[in-house]
């Protein structure tokens, strides 16, 4: 049976993650920052027996996507990438880099503020690693606010260049069952050849 591979980024306590697991997909790779997110991803993972990622967990100093462009992680996450592909898997990236600097309640700062810019980040790994595909989630301040829009409007044009086809949409968690009032932008893409 045929079973994507997930490469998760800024995984928090797993919670994408564990949408992703229950529709079948295979779990490779978690990179959380946070060591407490990490630890909680961990012992839910444990309690739910769910198996642990093949190519492991990347918190603390190993987690910061920020150091996956060049230097020794750089290359591991490219062999991870490509062994997976090697394996005839479809590789897929997901990931929600923090939010508060496109937050309508939050900081506001953008693409500038230090948050803000681990998503240029993650939309920088998608574009060298090249996954089949990709899902990035974030605020709706992102997509609706202006002042942010042209940003997102330019990530976008980023990854149409790097030979993905795109589909967003702005949806509610409470649409999904989930008892909250949280609506979040949704931005997937595929290779063209899929």
């Amino acid at each position: 049976m045929f079973i994507p591979s997930i490469f998760s980024f800024f995984s928090g306590a797993g919670f994408l993650d564990l949408g992703f697991a229950t529709s079948g997909f295979n779990i490779v790779y978690v990179n959380e920052i946070f060591p407490p997110f990490m630890a909680a991803y961990r012992y839910s993972r444990e309690m739910m027996k769910l198996p642990l990622p093949e190519y492991g967990y990347h918190h603390g100093e190993s987690g910061d996507v920020t150091q996956l462009f060049e230097g020794a992680q750089a290359q591991q996450l490219c062999e991870l990438v490509e062994s997976c592909r090697q394996s005839n898997h479809l590789v897929g990236f997901i990931g929600g880099p923090p939010c508060p600097d496109f937050s309508v309640g939050g900081k506001n700062r953008g693409y500038a503020g230090d948050q803000g810019k681990l998503t240029a980040a993650y939309i920088e790994l998608i574009c060298r690693n090249l996954p089949d595909f990709f899902l990035f989630e974030n605020v709706k301040g992102l997509w609706r606010t202006k002042k942010h829009r042209l940003f997102f409007e330019s990530i976008k044009q980023q990854l149409k260049q790097a030979g993905y086809i795109l589909t967003e949409r702005l949806i509610n968690a409470i649409e999904y069952g989930v008892p909250q009032d949280r609506e979040r932008i949704i931005l997937l893409g595929f290779k063209k050849k899929y």
